[in-house]
């Protein structure tokens, strides 16, 4: 990234050295100035190289998330589970048939018949019997409105889910894209680190042969100090941003990240205008479509407990058999017939089903009424957060033309004793404070645009959805990164 190498390119080379500055007594040989001589000194603690990590792209992180978070395997789950329920209404009106065996043993029952003839057995001593009864819903209305509810409900189960889902994606972008900004901070800060090494060696080596006061070099001892801790915080803050990454991938803190490169988030085309922008979020959200249908959902069920004013037609049947004749003679009997049920007065229970309904109408109404507000706020909010962030980065990248500037403009000022050595060190301090604020700044624009187009409902990187397509328009990708 441009840091890195803006750092590497004038930080390293703003580091006065003995050799730089008019000398009394000590040779120029005896003034190294250059992190690596300073790394050397034995002021400089020696530091062992870590094993490198195997990177994690970007790409990679989105689908290991999609395919191994437990909260989305749980939010599949429910899915699969509410995939059910146009299933379950139906079995209210598909063929019922129950079949039922016994064994009994009792005592023999014999009735003689004829003087000439042996007795007939109307009870067997082990009798046997089996019997199977059939029922067909032939006009039953509560169950019109229950079967549309249910494949109504199966929709809202994965306009729920996919939500879920890209909310969720969402979250593994915003940490992908905090852990290499922290990456990027922390080269910044093992690079200013190397410089604040090289001054404190020059500001010995010039105590030494008088050219300084000691104050130079107990500043330049201290801002070394705070180097390190500043670099400490920062492997710190980088390494909980792994960890905080790993948990949402389900998987260990075994990988680095790689600085955020390549092409820009796009703003989508409808942020141009706020009314457009408004109307996407509103016809692409998942979680705005979810609370449209669940309007559907609860005027349906009001509806079924209308419809329980009406009678219900079924169609019977039944078949018997037994090991005992009896005196007929016969050992199996079948029944065929219909039933009408009709339900007059059950104290009161459907007119207060039908007034909760109603009630749940209102609350889905109200519900679907704050989504639509929730969603236009935050594409209102997103889009000034967006605005404010691409002023603050070029904010940021001016404030860094102008320290680097003035950076050059103190080296030849002290060059010519015009500048003291604090005012060097000072002014290359706020030069690294500029260019950490500018990574910081492109950070909060990366993601400023991927919070846009998350409220638009545009935000799916993978494509992957848990809906259907057809019901809804098709969201537009994230750009790669």
């Amino acid at each position: 990234m441009f840091i890195r190498t803006l750092l590497s390119g004038l930080l390293l080379t703003q580091a006065p050295s003995a050799s730089d500055a008019p000398t009394r007594e000590a040779p120029p040989a005896a003034a190294p100035s250059s992190p690596e001589a300073a790394a050397a000194s034995p002021s400089a603690p020696s530091s062992n190289t870590a094993p490198a990590l195997p990177v994690l792209t970007f790409e990679q992180a989105i689908n290991l998330a999609e395919k191994q978070n437990p909260s989305l395997e749980a939010a599949r789950a429910r899915l699969r589970q509410a995939d059910e329920l146009s299933n379950k209404a139906w079995s209210g009106y598909l063929p019922n048939i129950v079949l039922n065996a016994s064994y009994t043993r009792q005592q023999e029952v014999l009735i003689p018949i004829l003087p000439d003839q042996p007795p007939v057995a109307i009870q067997q001593a082990n009798q046997l019997g089996a019997q199977g009864t059939l029922r067909q819903a032939l006009i039953v209305p509560q169950l019109w409105p229950a079967i549309q509810s249910a494949y109504l409900g199966e929709r809202v189960a994965a306009l729920t889910v996919e939500d879920a889902r890209r909310q969720l994606l969402f979250a593994v972008a915003q940490a992908y894209l905090g852990a290499a900004s922290l990456r990027d901070s922390l080269a910044v800060q093992e690079q200013l680190l190397e410089v604040r090494r090289g001054f404190e060696h020059d500001a010995q080596v010039r105590f030494q042969v008088g050219d300084v006061e000691r104050l130079a070099v107990l500043r330049a001892t201290l801002d070394r100090k705070q180097a390190e801790q500043e670099l400490l915080r920062s492997r710190n803050s980088y390494a909980s941003a792994r960890s905080s990454l790993a948990a949402l991938l389900a998987r260990p803190v075994d990988f680095d990240v790689a600085p955020p490169s390549g092409p820009e988030v796009a703003v989508p085309a409808e942020a141009a205008n706020p009314e457009t922008a408004e109307k996407a979020a509103l016809d692409k959200r998942p979680d705005v479509g979810a609370a449209r249908l669940s309007v559907d959902v609860a005027r349906l069920g009001r509806r079924q407990y209308i419809f329980q004013y009406f009678p219900n037609l079924y169609a019977t049947g039944g078949f018997t058999a037994s090991n005992a004749a009896g005196l007929t003679g016969q050992t199996t009997a079948w029944t065929a017939g219909l039933a009408l049920s009709w339900t007059l007065f059950d104290g009161g229970l459907r007119e207060a089903n039908i007034r909760e309904g109603s009630a749940k109408i209102a609350e889905a109404n109200a519900n679907l009424r704050g989504a639509e507000q929730k969603a236009r706020d935050e594409v209102r909010r997103a889009a000034l957060d967006l605005g404010t962030a691409e002023v603050n980065l070029s904010t940021a990248e001016e404030r860094v033309k102008i320290a680097r500037e003035t950076a050059r403009l103190t080296k030849e000022s002290f060059e010519a004793g015009a500048a003291t050595y604090l005012q060097v060190t000072d002014i290359n301090a706020s030069l690294a404070a500029a260019e950490l604020s500018a990574v910081a700044e492109e950070l909060n624009l990366r993601l400023s645009r991927l919070s846009l187009a998350r409220a638009m409902g545009l935000f799916d990187p993978t494509g992957n959805r848990l809906d259907e397509p057809s019901d809804m328009p098709e969201p537009v990708k994230a750009p790669a990164r």
